[in-house]
C-alpha cells in the first residue's frame, strides 16, 4: 500500500472516532435527577385539612344553634317599670358605662377585635379594668345566655350580637343594656338602682328626684362588675379606685369636663 493510501485511510478513522465522540457529547446529555419532596410539608396538609373542615362544621352548628335566639323579644326590655331610654339620660350617665365597658361603642358592629385584643393584654399584665366584651355581646348574654358559661355560649354570642346591630340602633342597644343589669339588691335598671342607692334618677324629665351626679353615675357604672361585693355605702379601696378610673375615662373620652371630673373626685374623697 502506497504511503498516501496509508494516510488517507488514518485520517479517515480518525475523523469517524471524533464524530462519534461528538454525537456522545450530543445524545446522551446526563440528566437531573428531581428534587426531593419534603415529607414534613405533606404532614402538615393532612393533619390541617381534617381541622379545617371540623372547625368549618363547628362554626357551622354554632350558627344555627344562635338563630335559636329571637333578636326581636329584646325590644321586652322596654316593658320594665322603671325602663327609661337612654336617649333620656344625662351624657355623663351613659358615658359612664361606655367609658369602662366598651370605649368603642359607637364604631364597632357588635365585635371589637382592636378591644378584645387590648383587653387581653391588659389582663395578661395585671392592668385589667375593661372587660372584652362589648355592650352589645352584653345585652345578648344578659338575655339570652345569662346562665350558660362555656366557649360555645361565646361562639354563638358573636352571632346573635351582630344580629342585634343590624336589628337595632344604637341608642336602642345602650337602653338594652342599662335596663337589663344586675346592680345588686335585686335592682336591673339604672333608673331602679339610682332611686334605690342615692334617691335620684337618671331621667332628665323626671321632675319629682333630683337628677342623677357624674359620680353617682361612676359608681353605679363601677358597681356591675361586683355587685354583690362592692358596697355602695362602705366603698372599698378597690371600689374606690375603679370609679377614680372609670371617672378618667369619662374625662378623656368627652363626656365629662375637667371641672366635672375635679367636683367628682373630691366629691370621692380621693
Amino acid at each position: 500500500m502506497k504511503r498516501s493510501d496509508r494516510y488517507n485511510q488514518s485520517t479517515r478513522q480518525n475523523n469517524k472516532t471524533d464524530n462519534n465522540k461528538f454525537q456522545h457529547n450530543t445524545y446522551f446529555k446526563p440528566v437531573n435527577k428531581p428534587p426531593k419532596k419534603k415529607k414534613g410539608s405533606g404532614l402538615i396538609l393532612k393533619l390541617l385539612v381534617p381541622i379545617i373542615i371540623i372547625l368549618a362544621i363547628f362554626i357551622g352548628v354554632m350558627y344555627t344553634l344562635s338563630l335559636r335566639a329571637d333578636v326581636d323579644d329584646l325590644k321586652s326590655i322596654e316593658n320594665k317599670d322603671s325602663y327609661v331610654s337612654a336617649s333620656a339620660m344625662p351624657e355623663y350617665t351613659k358615658g359612664a358605662f361606655i367609658a369602662m365597658e366598651d370605649e368603642r361603642f359607637y364604631k364597632h358592629h357588635g365585635f371589637d377585635v382592636k378591644g378584645t385584643s387590648r383587653a387581653l393584654f391588659s389582663t395578661l399584665s395585671d392592668k385589667s379594668v375593661q372587660g372584652g366584651s362589648t355592650i352589645t355581646q352584653q345585652v345578648v348574654k344578659n338575655y339570652f345566655y345569662d346562665n350558660e358559661q362555656s366557649f360555645t355560649r361565646k361562639v354563638k354570642e358573636l352571632f346573635v350580637a351582630h344580629r342585634v346591630e343590624k336589628n337595632y340602633d344604637k341608642n336602642e342597644i345602650l337602653s338594652f343594656y342599662m335596663n337589663n343589669i344586675y346592680f345588686g339588691s335585686n335592682q336591673y335598671t339604672v333608673e331602679a338602682a339610682a332611686n334605690h342607692y342615692f334617691g335620684t334618677t337618671t331621667n332628665k324629665n323626671n321632675t319629682s328626684l333630683p337628677q342623677i351626679t357624674v359620680l353617682q353615675s361612676a359608681i353605679l357604672a363601677s358597681k356591675i362588675n361586683a355587685p354583690s361585693v362592692y358596697d355602695v355605702n362602705d366603698m372599698s379601696d378597690n371600689f374606690i379606685n375603679r370609679v377614680k378610673t372609670d371617672l378618667e375615662k369619662m374625662k378623656q373620652q368627652g363626656y365629662i369636663s375637667n371641672d366635672q371630673y375635679e367636683n367628682a373626685i373630691q366629691e370621692l374623697g380621693v
